[in-house]
């Protein structure tokens, strides 16, 4: 526990916000060796390293390359090199090989852009490649930037202006690239929900034939989470939030109650408890989200919808759950979980699986997860026997952070 964490606790308690607290962040380290790496290797070793959840990432990577083959336009290179940046920082962490490349995807891209009106073909070329910058800026998230909010901004403006009859005769590959895009929306818009401060950032409406169910090719389960966790967060904004008397307000907590219910009833996989069973570590990962969503939801809305035994039920089980995981790339559930470890044992199940997940070659750092956990964990200790709700709490945390987090 550190001054900044007390200093914190004193702001929450008292209501007045301590405007000389420094933000919280992680040290950006920075790899000064100069690389002389053959793309070839670089393009093998990218495969599996962009954050999903329903699509193999290494199909994903594939259909990148595809898509960055697809002629020799300024677009197309764009995509390659955006690609190339990409693994390079994952591989070798942020050195001037990677920023290189980088520095050319965007001029590419940009070069790219002097048209009048871009065609289906190039249209994907550009989305892909701003997806493969946001990757590339979230990868480490580093505290000097907080573009990757900018690049998925920029990539759903191209999207709005396009067609999707006319991207989808492109085939099932446009759809994925669709999904991968809903995919960070979504928990770009959950981190939003505790993200206090002036300026924030906006993400413009994307029309939803973009992303409906008769667009995705998820598997059913994993959309319907994606969904709901969309409507949650749409729900439950300040914004969205009525007076706590009325029709509405009746209105509101019964559409809550009945997003909380959709939730519990999503069809998951049959957990087999067969530790090398590889499709139990699926199973698990499934459950995992759907706890770590009814979470979410409870917690986010006390006072409309109060059920602290059932909620302590979810937790309960994800703790049980975590301990099977061989692994969790995904840091939504993590992050969900890990605000409610209240026990150094709980907190040591929280740390084990990010442990074991960032040993893997193809896993992104859990620095900045990992670094928020911990102030969130100080503040537990500091506010037992106070009445600081947990929404307060995570918004001063997360309010306090140099970027946007994102828990992809």
């Amino acid at each position: 526990m550190s001054h900044w964490d007390i200093e914190l606790y004193y702001s929450l308690k008292s209501s007045v916000p301590v405007r000389t607290l420094s933000l919280l962040g992680v040290p950006m380290l920075w790899n000064t060796f100069k690389l002389e790496v053959p793309d070839r290797d670089l393009f093998e070793y990218s495969s599996a390293s962009l954050a999903t959840f329903g699509h193999d990432a290494a199909t994903l990577g594939k259909i990148l390359v595809r898509i960055g083959l697809e002629g020799k336009t300024a677009s197309a290179a764009a995509v390659l090199q955006a690609l190339l940046a990409f693994s390079s920082l994952h591989r070798y962490g942020l050195q001037p090989h990677a920023v290189e490349l980088k520095i050319a995807a965007l001029k590419s891209l940009a070069e790219g852009s002097a048209v009048p009106s871009l065609g289906a073909k190039e249209t994907i070329q550009h989305i892909a490649t701003g997806m493969l910058l946001c990757s590339f800026e979230i990868h480490h998230s580093s505290c000097s930037s907080d573009e990757w909010m900018g690049c998925l901004r920029g990539v759903e403006t191209v999207i709005n202006a396009s067609s999707i009859k006319t991207l989808l005769q492109l085939g099932s590959d446009v759809v994925v690239l669709l999904d991968w895009v809903h995919y960070h929306d979504i928990l770009a818009r959950f981190s939003l929900l505790y993200w206090e401060r002036e300026g924030t950032p906006e993400l413009p409406s994307t029309p939803t034939n973009f992303f409906g169910p008769q667009i995705s090719i998820l598997p059913p389960p994993v959309f319907s989470m994606i969904n709901l966790l969309s409507q949650a967060c749409v729900t439950i904004s300040s914004s969205t939030i009525p007076p706590e008397t009325g029709n509405s307000a009746d209105d509101y907590k019964n559409f809550v109650g009945v997003i909380d219910w959709r939730i519990r009833t999503v069809p998951m996989l049959k957990i087999t408890h067969d530790d090398n069973d590889v499709l139990d570590d699926v199973a698990l990962l499934m459950h995992l989200y759907q706890l770590a969503m009814l979470v979410f939801l409870n917690r986010r809305s006390e006072g409309v919808i109060d059920q602290p035994i059932r909620t302590q039920d979810y937790i309960d089980k994800a703790f049980a759950l975590l301990p099977r995981l061989s692994f969790c790339k995904q840091q939504f559930p993590i992050h969900v979980i890990g605000c409610e470890a209240r026990t150094d044992e709980q907190r040591a199940v929280i740390l084990d699986v990010i442990s074991r997940t960032e040993k893997m070659s193809l896993s992104r750092s859990f620095s900045y997860c990992r670094r928020i956990l911990q102030a969130v964990w100080a503040q537990d200790d500091l506010r037992e026997g106070n009445k600081i709700s947990h929404r307060d709490m995570l918004t001063s945390v997360i309010g306090h952070c140099v970027i946007v987090p994102a828990f992809v």
